[in-house]
Order: structure tokens, then C-alpha cells, then sequence
């Protein structure tokens, strides 16, 4: 009997296993006493927690086995209906860590580990932040101005939108009032990001108008000057923080708007007051509002002011940009602004800008009057002035240095105009003839002027006249010479030479190059029918002709050019040369313009002489260039000297207009 029950109960319990029901459904069929129940009870608990342990065992069985056993495995899991505790939750599945976050409104921030006193307040709930966990699974780092913050985590929640970290533009520290306030936009009507109950160090990450930015968070946030700790200490220098400010000139309590100081520009104040920091230089005052300024230790933005050699005064056509030797923007002059020009480098004009130097591009710039035509214009000045007049008006002139002379001084041409049609204005072939220089550079001095402003000028319409036909000016063919003449021996490198051809300590009486050669002998009007004479101070026609670079350096300019005329300025007698074989149309025409000439001048003419040989300039231009060539002889015989002073005003206002006639008679070929 006991063996008939045993097959009986193995085969109900094969038939059991078979249809998969859990042993747990068996027990409670087949009920056992309490104490075997809880120990049935106690075995599937350990079951279930050493399931591991029981797939480790089985792995080492034969592979043979393998797939059987780990089938019955997978049906080996712990049912979806055995509660778990919160605790067994949260180690089952870990809380998100946070990156990007929105935070509550009016969240504390703490200094990182003391969560006592608040330091900060967060208030919009809107603004997402960059965060970094701590140790401290409750509390989030965030940053402010390079400080820290700890937020606890309950005040976190996640945003998806990934935050682009602000750029660095500008770092510098700053000490804040209290209390403060942050806020999202450079305006204090803008949200507050944040509220400070303490004044708190920060670095800046660049500086707009009249507000300091700092990251927070990887967002942009501003605090306003007014909740900053500025203050100007007598050793500071001062830099401009705002886009620009308002620069006045201070005249017996009176301020007038003179231009801006611009964005990093950095000046040193003679004083501050609560309100502006005042310049005060070359008998001028200056002022700048305290506000959208703050102290600073960088050099000054300005260089030391040099005096001027040639002092010309300038005034901006247009409000025009001040710079700093470096090419950066330091502000701006308003229209109408006076300047004192003190040199050029660099292609920009040095000019007095608060008593230093500051550097601005001269096309913005006018003049009235640069040329002083009553004394001698060295060869320094002249190539100063034609610079000059060519940075003024890039729009109508052009600045040449067609050549230079035997000790290499540079010879230059400036058109004035913008007419097709060209004519040559040339002075100072002769060394002591030098007014001649004055006569063309205060032709340049005015023309250019009274095209600029679209006026007239001794009656002639300049800009409509040069717009037609155009001058180019050569004031200073020898300037080797004319630098003898003037300033003596001791400015020449020919010392020797010079010494020994001029036999005499009167170097005023000079009319050749650096080399003895007379350089109105040394063109090709016939050269070789120029007699031969010894080497002196003039008269001396060359080894050969064009032997000279000076005259070698107009006839290649001429030939580059078709000049209609050449007006060649000389300075003793008072008379007109024009004639040099031309043919009887030419004749005509030559005449012509020579009577002209003589009309506004009261200059005699030169009736024809018909003496073959000729070594002058206009000579030969007439020749080469079958045009017009009018020699001008601007003054009283002077004997063997430079033309007196005493004669200027009369020989201006006898010349002044001759290149405007000039070129307008030269429209209608």
C-alpha cells in the first residue's frame, strides 16, 4: 500500500510541475503545520535572493544540460505583485542628475557647505541654468561672477535646452553695494534674475553701457553701476565703459559739445568731481560725465603730444573718428571742430585731442589757410603741405613723386581737379628764384580750398574749371638748390664740391643743382647749340643733355602726360617768354594765350628772337610737345639774389588767377 501511494504522489506531482504551478499554490493545497509553513516561507525568500548564486551554479553544468535548465530559470522571476518599499525604489532607479535646470522662484543660494544664511536670492522660475552636483546628494553647485553657489535640490527642475556658455569679452573685478540686484537685460525695468543681500566680488565677462555682465549659470546677467562700488582714486586713470559719452569743452563755466570719447578709451583727469572728470590741457579744459566711466590702471589710450613744425589748423567737415597710435577708435570730433594738425604718420593726421596726441583720417577735415606765402617755403615744408593737401582731398587731387635730386630730395606733383584735359604748372628750376614755390604752393592753397567748398575764385569758377581741366602742380624742380639758397652750406651733403665751384661764401647768388649744372641748360630745346661755359653757380649747361636727375625726372612726367600747356614760373623781369620756332598755327595759338597772360599780369612780352639753342624747360616743351610753353618772370630784376619779400603781395595778385586761365583756356583745345 505505502508504495502504491508513493507512485501515486510522484506522478500527481510530475503532473503538477508539468502544468507549472508555483509551489507557493501547493502549499496552499496541501497545508502543513505552521511552523513548517514558515520555514517553507523562510526558504523562498532566500530562493529569491540568491537567484544569482543558482545561475552561477547552473552555468557550471554540461552544455548538454545548458538550454533545459536555463529555461527553467527565465521561469524562475519574482512576481509583479511583491510590494517594494520606497527605500528598494530609489536604489532600484537612481534620481536624474541635473544639468540644465529652471529653478523655483525665490531659491537661496548658499555659500558651498553652510547652508545657514543665505546669500543670494534666485527669483525668475523661468531662466534656465547650468548646474554640477556636489557630494551632498540634496545640494546643486551653481556659478556667479566665478563664485560658487550651493541650491538645494528640491528647488531643481531638469529643462532640456542645453545652454551655449556666454564669451569672455572683457573680465575685470568688481565689489558690488548692497543690496544688489541681477538682472537679465542691461535695464533695470528688465526681470531680476537675482538679488544680493551683501556686497560680493565678482569678475565681469565683458561691460556694456552703464552695467557690468556676469555669467550666471551659463546665463548673461547685469548688474547696473549705480549697485557697484566705483570709486576714482588720484593715481587712477579712468576708461570709457559705455558705447560712447559726450566730451565737452569748458569755457568760463560754459560747456559746449566738442565730440565722444568711444568704448576702452582711457585718459588720465586732471580732476574729478561727483559728476565729470575735467581734462586740462594746453590752456583748454575739457569734461567727461563720471557716468559710463570707471577707474582703471591702463596706460593712457593718447601719446604724448609733440609741437609741430609746420602748425596748420584743420576743421572736420563731418563728425570724424579719433584714433590711437594703434588704429583704435577712441571718439569722435563734431562737425565744425577745430584741430591743430601736428604731423602725419601712417597715412592718418596727428592732431591735438585733449592736449595729446590723437590720430584721424584728413579727408574729413577742411582748410582755409595752410600756405604762409610772405616768408621762404623750404623744400621741408613744400613736401609737408603737398602731403597734406593730398590727404585732405583724396576725391580731387593726386600726390606723385615723379623723381628725385642729385642728394636725394624728393620732387613732387599734386593735381588739383578732375578734369581729362591736364596742363603743368612748374616753379623753382632756378635755386634762388624760390618765391616762384610761394606763387604755385598758394595757388594749391587756395584753388584747392574754393573747389572743396564750390566757390569762386578770382572770378573763375574753380571747381567747374577744374573739372574740366585739371593742373598739376611741380613747385620745386630743385630743391637741392633752393635748400642751399636758403639755409646754407652746412644743409647740403656736397659740401666740398659746392665750396669749390661756388669760389665765395655768398651761396644766396646760387641758381644750379647740387652739382653745378644750371638745370634750365640741361633740356633739349637744341642743347647742342648751347655754348659751352665753365662750371659755376649758374649757367653751366651739363656734360650732356638730360645729364641731370632732376631734368631727367619732368621730361619723363611730361612724356607720361599730354599737357596742353606748360606754365613755367621764374622770377626776375617781369616778362613773358613763349617763343621757340613753332609753326604759324602754333604761332597763333601761343600768342594768344601769351597776351592773355600779359593782360592780368601787366608782364611785357618777349617778342621772338630766333637765337637757336635752348636749354629751358618750357623750350623744350614746346618742341617735344608742340604746345604752349610760357616762361614767367614774376618780379623786378633782383640782381644776383632771391626775390625780396617786399614784392610779394604784388607779384600774388598779379599770378593768382594765371592757373585758372590758364587751364581754362586750355578746355577749348
Amino acid at each position: 500500500m505505502e508504495k502504491k501511494n508513493l507512485q501515486l504522489f510522484a506522478s500527481s506531482l510530475a503532473f503538477i510541475l508539468a502544468l507549472n504551478i508555483p509551489f507557493a499554490y501547493l502549499n496552499t493545497v496541501h497545508a502543513a503545520p505552521v511552523e513548517q509553513q514558515q520555514k517553507d516561507n523562510e526558504k523562498v525568500e532566500i530562493d529569491e535572493t540568491v537567484v544569482p548564486q543558482e545561475v552561477i551554479t547552473l552555468e557550471e553544468t554540461s552544455d548538454k544540460d545548458e538550454p533545459e535548465i536555463q529555461e527553467k530559470q527565465s521561469s524562475v522571476e519574482t512576481p509583479e505583485n511583491i510590494e517594494t518599499t520606497e527605500e528598494e525604489k530609489i536604489v532600484e532607479s537612481p534620481e536624474v542628475i541635473y544639468t540644465y535646470v529652471t529653478v523655483n522662484a525665490n531659491s537661496l543660494l548658499f555659500e558651498p557647505n553652510n547652508t545657514t544664511n543665505a546669500l543670494l536670492q534666485l527669483n525668475d522660475s523661468s531662466t534656465i541654468y547650468y548646474v554640477n552636483p556636489t557630494d551632498n546628494a540634496n545640494w546643486y553647485e551653481l556659478s556667479i561672477g566665478q563664485n560658487t553657489y550651493w541650491i538645494a535640490r528640491e528647488n531643481l527642475s531638469e529643462a532640456k535646452l542645453e545652454l551655449v556658455v556666454p564669451e569672455v569679452k572683457k573680465t575685470v573685478s568688481i565689489t558690488t553695494k548692497k543690496p544688489f540686484k541681477i538682472y537679465n537685460k542691461p535695464s533695470t525695468t528688465s526681470t531680476v534674475l537675482a538679488v544680493g543681500s551683501q556686497a560680493t566680488k565678482f569678475k565681469t565677462i565683458n561691460i556694456v553701457d552703464n552695467y557690468f555682465v556676469v555669467n550666471v549659470g551659463n546665463q548673461t546677467g547685469y548688474i547696473a553701476f549705480k549697485d557697484v562700488e566705483l570709486s576714482f582714486k588720484s593715481s587712477d586713470n579712468v576708461e570709457i565703459t559705455n558705447k560712447s559719452v559726450t566730451l565737452y569743452t569748458v569755457t568760463n563755466n560754459k560747456f559746449e559739445k566738442f565730440g565722444t570719447l568711444t568704448k576702452g578709451a582711457v585718459f588720465k583727469p586732471t580732476k574729478t568731481t561727483s559728476k565729470y572728470h575735467y581734462i586740462k590741457k594746453s590752456g583748454k579744459q575739457y569734461a567727461v560725465p563720471i557716468t559710463g566711466t570707471m577707474p582703471t590702471k591702463k596706460a593712457n589710450s593718447l601719446a604724448t603730444l609733440k609741437s609741430a613744425t609746420y602748425p596748420i589748423t584743420l576743421y572736420a567737415e563731418k563728425t570724424s573718428a579719433v584714433y590711437d597710435q594703434n588704429g583704435i577708435k577712441i571718439g569722435s570730433l563734431n562737425k565744425g571742430q577745430t584741430v591743430h594738425l601736428k604731423g602725419i604718420s601712417k597715412g592718418f593726421g596727428i592732431i591735438e585731442y585733449l592736449g595729446q596726441s590723437g590720430y584721424v583720417d584728413l579727408a574729413n577735415y577742411y582748410h582755409k589757410n595752410i600756405v604762409n606765402p610772405t616768408k621762404n617755403v623750404t623744400y621741408k615744408a613744400y613736401s609737408y603741405y603737398m602731403k597734406v593737401f593730398a590727404k585732405l582731398y583724396p576725391e580731387f587731387t593726386s600726390l606723385e613723386k615723379i623723381g628725385e635730386s642729385v642728394e636725394g630730395r624728393a620732387i613732387y606733383a599734386l593735381r588739383v581737379g578732375n578734369g581729362k584735359k591736364e596742363i603743368l604748372v612748374d616753379a623753382a628750376i632756378h635755386a634762388r628764384e624760390h618765391m616762384t614755390t610761394n606763387v604755385v604752393m598758394e595757388m594749391i592753397d587756395n584753388y584747392s580750398y574754393s573747389y572743396n567748398k564750390k566757390t569762386s575764385f578770382a572770378g573763375y569758377d574753380v571747381r567747374q574749371t577744374l573739372d574740366t581741366t585739371s593742373i598739376w602742380f611741380v613747385p620745386m624742380i630743385n630743391p637741392d638748390g633752393v635748400t642751399l639758397v636758403q639755409n646754407g652750406i652746412n644743409s647740403m651733403a656736397n659740401k666740398n664740391l659746392i665750396k669749390q665751384i661756388n669760389k665765395s661764401s655768398n651761396y644766396k647768388r646760387w641758381k644750379a643743382n647740387a652739382r653745378g649744372v644750371d638745370l634750365n641748360r640741361n633740356f633739349d630745346g637744341e642743347w647742342k647749340y648751347v655754348p659751352f661755359t665753365p662750371k659755376t653757380y649758374k649757367g653751366y649747361k651739363g656734360p650732356r643733355v638730360f645729364s641731370e636727375p632732376e631734368a631727367q625726372a619732368l621730361k619723363a612726367f611730361v612724356e607720361r602726360h599730354k599737357f596742353k600747356s606748360d606754365i613755367s614760373y621764374h622770377s626776375s623781369g617781369q616778362i613773358l617768354y613763349w617763343f621757340n620756332f613753332q609753326n604759324s598755327t602754333n604761332y597763333k595759338r601761343d600768342l594768344a594765350l601769351t597776351r592773355q597772360i600779359s593782360r592780368v599780369t601787366g608782364y611785357s612780352i618777349i617778342p621772338p628772337l630766333y637765337v637757336r639753342g635752348s636749354g629751358s624747360s618750357a623750350d623744350w616743351f614746346i618742341m617735344s610737345q608742340k604746345k604752349p610753353g610760357i616762361t614767367v618772370e614774376i618780379a623786378p630784376y633782383s640782381g644776383e639774389g632771391p626775390v625780396s619779400h617786399k614784392h610779394w603781395n604784388n607779384v600774388w595778385m598779379k599770378n593768382k588767377s594765371i592757373g585758372l586761365l590758364a587751364s581754362k583756356e586750355a578746355s577749348k583745345r
